[in-house]
């Protein structure tokens, strides 16, 4: 058995070494797929996909990123690769569905269309709207649309600020995406679930910002089931609305409403923090997960 690894950097990161490290526990062969260096072919009806001009043979991949600035003919052919592969063989995730979840807002239509509670949002391009908005929910955050580690987000409390925010981002032609900012309890829940089932879950603690990301500062504490079996049980549907094979929920309690919401779902997700805080290893459960689809 042969599988990829497949990322966008020059050099595999260190969560594409994790990933080959367990590949290679288990006796089976891996290799670094760079996404910009590979190619999609339809040659005589057979749909193949190269790298360096050199066929592609695996049994299957794991992907862990696309690239983070493009245009959109890169994000298009990188996806019509992807899409290539995964019609060949088993990838994971899929990439269509890792797109839509990378997407925060996409993915949060997904789930509230599903009955999964997810946070008042707004996304927009006017000024005005964004304005009103932010007088309208009193306290919002701002969050890139498709970023991540809790880089880039901003607290909003002044709706001129709203105001201001999006007018410059509508001049370089980025939309806002503005939610209703949640009074946690100083925590919120990270859980990552891979083939249908919770295999760790954390809670993010942050004494000293209303960031709870581990990359901006929070300290990681571990979780059982049946300490928090709502927010399990939310991660899991989550999770198999969104289609994914392996994925980080970011779950949050509102003091206010005394309810939990989904903050957003991650197809790519990090896992340092949460191995450090329970000693799961995710990468794992993860090559197993795909070694069970492979051979299915």
């Amino acid at each position: 058995m042969k599988i990829g690894i497949i990322d966008y950097r020059r050099e595999p990161p260190g969560s594409v070494n994790d990933l080959l490290e367990a590949a290679r526990r288990r006796g089976v062969e891996a290799v670094y797929l760079k996404l910009p260096l590979m190619d999609a072919l339809i040659d005589d009806g057979r749909i193949v996909v190269k790298q360096r001009d050199e066929p592609v043979n695996i049994d299957g991949a794991v992907l862990r990123g696309i690239g983070l600035v493009m245009s959109l003919d890169v994000f298009e052919k990188r996806l019509g690769v992807l899409e290539a592969l995964a019609s060949t063989v088993p990838v994971i995730n899929n990439p269509f569905n890792a797109l839509i979840a990378k997407d925060k807002w996409r993915s949060l239509v997904r789930l509230s269309l599903h009955g999964l509670p997810v946070p008042d949002t707004m996304i927009t391009e006017n000024p005005f709207s964004a304005m009103r908005y932010a007088q309208a929910k009193k306290k919002i955050v701002y969050k890139p649309l498709m970023g991540s580690l809790g880089l880039g987000s901003a607290l909003i409390e002044d709706p001129d600020l709203a105001f201001q925010t999006t007018r410059s981002l509508m001049n370089i032609g980025v939309p806002s995406y503005l939610q209703k900012y949640l009074e946690k309890p100083g925590y919120d829940y990270r859980v990552f679930v891979v083939g249908g089932r919770v295999i760790g879950a954390m809670r993010r603690v942050s004494k000293n910002s209303w960031k709870t990301n581990i990359a901006q500062g929070a300290q990681g504490v571990p979780v059982r089931e049946e300490e928090a079996p709502e927010i399990f049980a939310t991660a899991v549907k989550a999770s198999a609305i969104l289609g994914l094979d392996y994925a980080g929920v970011d779950v949050a309690e509102d003091v206010s409403t005394g309810r939990h919401y989904i903050l957003e779902v991650n197809a790519f997700p990090y896992w340092e923090g949460l191995r450090a805080s329970t000693g799961v290893n995710p990468p794992d459960y993860i090559i197993e997960h795909l070694i069970e689809k492979i051979k299915k």
